[in-house]
């Protein structure tokens, strides 16, 4: 997500927060509420980065995290109360709540996180990989329990995870361009290789994850998942390319093993002993995505 959409991305979490008036509003609007708290952190944390403010920035980090890790608290609280069709449904809406924001954070963060520098970089890096694993986390979880809720509740919560299952591309291309900066530190570089394995992987994912679900709803709900699915393996072309230009840009071409010699211009103390960490992920990934 570019930063300069910061303002619409609030428009459409205020959306998605909604609170329905129904007999499960109190423990959604719960999720609701550290949700907004979230949102409004990571605002600032990407507003301190930009004033060059990164210890503060590192701290609102935290509070992030926080606010993010109690929603999704609340969301495993929800579970039980899928057996009627109202509770599937706010559970949903829990869902997509918190696998928005924790997008939201992936795409805004990997777009700052060269910017920032010491240990606010590297909590940065973290964060981005944590946040990938959130929203992942929440979509299988969904997933695995479509088959368990009333059918009627199905066509909503397969809307759900085709939204969440197809929003992957913006932190894949941010995190290439920031491994692409070669000032960036090794432990920075590690971190970021492995969320870029996790970001692409869930690409991947998402192609069997939708095709999982189609026979599951109803041929009305069907095209939405279909349309996704078709999006999701665009991207999945759009990340082989991306990661192409990466190994082109930092060694000339794939290694074809690792701990090379050394690298492109600065980069060459990440082939030291043992080589970078995360490397060999990255490697296996441009192995994969050749063949």
């Amino acid at each position: 997500m570019k930063l300069t959409t910061r303002l619409a991305a609030g428009a459409l979490m205020a959306t998605l927060v909604a609170v329905p008036a129904t007999a499960e509003a109190k423990p959604v609007s719960k999720v609701r509420a550290q949700v907004v708290a979230a949102d409004k952190s990571l605002d600032r944390v990407v507003s301190l980065a930009s004033r060059n403010r990164d210890t503060a920035a590192a701290r609102e980090l935290r509070r992030y995290r926080r606010h993010l890790r109690s929603a999704e608290g609340q969301v495993r609280r929800l579970r039980g109360s899928t057996g009627s069709l109202a509770g599937a449904e706010s559970y949903g809406r829990s869902v997509r709540m918190v696998g928005s924001v924790a997008n939201e954070c992936a795409d805004s963060l990997s777009q700052i996180v060269a910017q920032v520098g010491g240990d606010p970089q590297v909590a940065i890096a973290q964060a981005i990989k944590a946040c990938i694993v959130t929203r992942e986390r929440v979509v299988e979880v969904l997933t695995q329990m479509l088959d368990q809720v009333p059918a009627e509740a199905r066509p909503y919560l397969a809307q759900v995870i085709a939204l969440l299952s197809s929003d992957g591309k913006d932190e894949v291309q941010a995190l290439t361009v920031a491994l692409g900066n070669p000032a960036l530190p090794v432990d920075v570089a590690a971190i970021l290789t492995q969320a870029l394995a996790l970001a692409t992987d869930a690409i991947n994912d998402a192609i069997g994850r939708l095709q999982g679900i189609v026979g599951m709803l109803p041929a009305s709900a069907q095209p939405i998942v279909n349309t996704a699915l078709t999006l999701v393996t665009g991207q999945l072309q759009m990340v082989t390319t991306l990661v192409r230009d990466l190994f082109t840009g930092l060694f000339g071409g794939a290694p074809t093993a690792p701990g090379g010699t050394t690298g492109v211009g600065s980069l060459g103390g990440l082939f030291g002993a043992g080589g970078l960490p995360g490397l060999n992920v990255l490697q296996g990934m441009f192995a994969n995505a050749s063949r």
